[in-house]
């Protein structure tokens, strides 16, 4: 049996931040890292304006906007349906200009809230990560039930996120995202160290994207 993480550790918990410099991995079963250089904003449409606004999307982005929980991608930006008229969009693109050029597409249709410096979004994967997130997610992560694109809004550990479940052809193993508040970046990682502790021991390695 590989050697578990000691939680008892203050330590290793002081350091659950960490993973915003470098990924963590735990044993060869779980992977955590966050999505560097990542520009983000949220995009809520305004009153009587929801099928001008996807009319505006689907002509500049050539993408429709999710109608429901889910995640869709065009060439250089996503969009995570967060709830009513309300989406997570989110570009690998200038961090700088990325809120303001979606205000100069959807001009009076829609809201823009630069949430790039608010949000931060960590990618999750290897063949324990579902067993590892049903310690504190209430929602049903099965692929039959939460397929590829499939979105949900919950709260674990007491905070509030959103995940969403990434095509894992490529990695062969289940790969998720989740957004959440900066602010409790450190908190949530804590919950997730100790989540996936069991399998296997803690190692940082070098930043990747």
């Amino acid at each position: 049996r590989k050697e578990s993480v000691s939680m008892a550790d203050p330590h290793l918990l002081r350091s659950a931040a960490a993973a915003t410099a470098s990924p963590m991995t735990f044993g060869d079963c779980v992977t955590i890292s966050e999505r560097q250089g990542l520009a983000l904003a949220t995009l809520q449409t305004r009153r009587g304006q929801e099928a001008a606004l996807r009319q505006r999307v689907r002509q500049h982005f050539l993408v429709e906007l999710p109608a429901r929980p889910a995640i869709v991608r065009a060439e250089n930006i996503a969009f995570v349906g967060l709830g009513p008229q309300t989406w997570l969009a989110m570009g690998e693109t200038d961090v700088q200009r990325f809120s303001g050029s979606l205000k100069t597409q959807v001009s009076t249709l829609a809201s823009v809230s630069d949430q790039s410096g608010g949000y931060v979004v960590f990618r999750i994967g290897g063949d324990a990560v579902r067993r590892t997130l049903a310690k504190g997610f209430p929602i049903d992560l099965d692929p039959r039930v939460f397929g590829v694109d499939d979105a949900a809004s919950t709260i674990v550990s007491h905070i509030g996120v959103t995940i969403w479940r990434r095509d894992d052809t490529a990695s062969g193993s289940p790969c998720f995202e989740i957004s959440l508040f900066r602010s409790l970046a450190e908190s949530f990682l804590d919950w997730f160290v100790e989540s996936a502790a069991e399998f296997g021991s803690r190692h940082d390695n070098a930043r990747t994207r």
